[in-house]
């Protein structure tokens, strides 16, 4: 396909309340990301719009800077001893740990 031909196809873009009804978070959350430029939008009218394109890299960047947060509590977490560990599993319904 060529680039001319992408280039004349309809952008897929939402509003806010899509995305809100779509489980993409709070509207004053998503507006908060637009206000900081974390969710880059367009303006149709007065309307704020979020491009398909966009809102893929936004919710990949989130997911990648959630996952590095739990790895630095993960990381910064003291050790279990052992009687700990069982305590867990057994808290979690997995019996004894092996």
């Amino acid at each position: 396909m060529s680039s001319t031909s992408t280039q004349n196809q309809p952008q897929t873009v939402y509003s806010l309340r899509d995305l809100v009804d779509r489980g993409y978070g709070a509207y004053s959350t998503l507006r908060g990301h637009v206000a900081a430029g974390r969710l880059p939008s367009i303006r149709v009218g007065n309307r704020i719009k979020i491009r398909q394109q966009d809102l893929d890299a936004f919710v990949t960047s989130s997911a990648e800077a959630d996952e590095a947060a739990l790895q630095r509590v993960v990381d910064s977490a003291p050790p279990l001893t052992p009687g700990q560990r069982e305590r867990l599993a057994m808290i979690l319904g997995g019996g004894a740990s092996a």
